[in-house]
């Protein structure tokens, strides 16, 4: 499983985070920052330190999960 990792910076300077499980494979670089634009421009979400005043960084993390037969 593909999870998006945005960062942003808040208006106190809090760095926050916002995860999207389940990221299709055609997610690219463009695409992600224009919707993490579109996140801080539309202040879509406000954290504890306030609005998002700014992107910081975005990461693609991917998870394997094996079970384990007890």
């Amino acid at each position: 499983m593909k999870t998006l990792v945005m960062k942003f910076i808040t208006e106190t300077g809090t760095k926050v985070s916002l995860n999207v499980s389940n990221v299709k494979d055609t997610v690219d670089d463009t695409k992600v920052k224009e919707f993490m634009e579109l996140v801080k421009e539309k202040a879509v979400f406000t954290f504890k330190g306030g609005d998002i005043i700014a992107i910081d960084s975005a990461s693609l993390t991917e998870t394997t999960t094996t079970d384990i037969t007890l």
